[in-house]
């Protein structure tokens, strides 16, 4: 299944990259409480959720080719 973008709700294509939006869990720093999944170009919405809700957040960009992981 193909993630839909939290920003703009449109999917996001196999071939496309994309960003992660990881909230670290308060209770257990290497779990995840929350994951969101957006298009590079709705980086301002992550940037948006990240800086509106205090906690600690981890953002990866995620590219088409594998090499550049």
């Amino acid at each position: 299944m193909k993630p839909r973008c939290a920003g703009c709700s449109k999917r996001i294509a196999k071939g496309e990259p994309d960003l992660i939006l990881r909230q670290v869990a308060p209770e257990n720093p290497t779990r995840t409480a929350l994951r969101l999944v957006y298009h590079v170009r709705c980086n301002a919405a992550a940037l948006e959720r990240a800086s509106e809700i205090p906690a600690l957040w981890h953002m990866t960009h995620r590219y088409i080719d594998a090499e550049a992981n």
